[in-house]
């Protein structure tokens, strides 16, 4: 069961977090990217409570995504070579997702995994799509993704700025 927090009152990093979503739909909509909600869940993701958390945070959803979506477009290439493309990606959908996690930990990014494996499988949702949409797609993120961390950044680095040293 839960209880009522009846003291909660909102904080700052809900207030940032807010804000910075409201800049994504502002820019992707002045982009007219496909939609405003990917620039607006990195910056979710990566607001932090201090500005330091936010980099990391920002740098491994910035190299999960690069991962994520280059090993789930080279698979949706590979799986469209033969006949049998559903099969194909069924199977080889465990073998993406432990190349995804194997370079994120060989290049020491155990943060990224997640986000890289949550690309991959978007981006081999996106099977039976004429393959030149899909990479202006995985492109699209990918900038959705940048403006997202940029703005949670910039939010987090210039509005209510803590008085303290940031704990790294």
């Amino acid at each position: 069961m839960f209880t009522i927090n009846k003291e909660y009152k909102i904080g700052f990093r809900a207030i940032k977090t807010a804000i910075a979503v409201f800049f994504c739909a502002v820019i992707s909509s002045f982009l007219h990217h496909e939609d405003l909600f990917c620039s607006s869940i990195a910056a979710v993701i990566c607001m932090e409570q201090t500005y330091a958390k936010t980099i990391e945070t920002g740098i491994n959803r910035f190299i999960g995504t690069i991962i994520g979506g280059t090993v789930g477009y080279i698979a949706l290439e590979l799986s469209l070579m033969g006949p049998y493309h559903e099969l194909v990606r069924i199977f080889a959908l465990p073998f993406c997702i432990l190349i995804v996690v194997y370079i994120c930990n060989t290049v020491n990014r155990k943060g990224s995994v997640s986000i890289g494996c949550v690309v991959l499988l978007v981006i081999l949702s996106r099977l039976g799509q004429d393959t030149t949409s899909v990479f202006l797609y995985v492109v699209e993120r990918v900038t959705d993704t940048i403006i997202g961390i940029i703005v949670a950044t910039l939010v987090n680095r210039f509005l209510f700025v803590r008085k303290c040293k940031e704990v790294k």
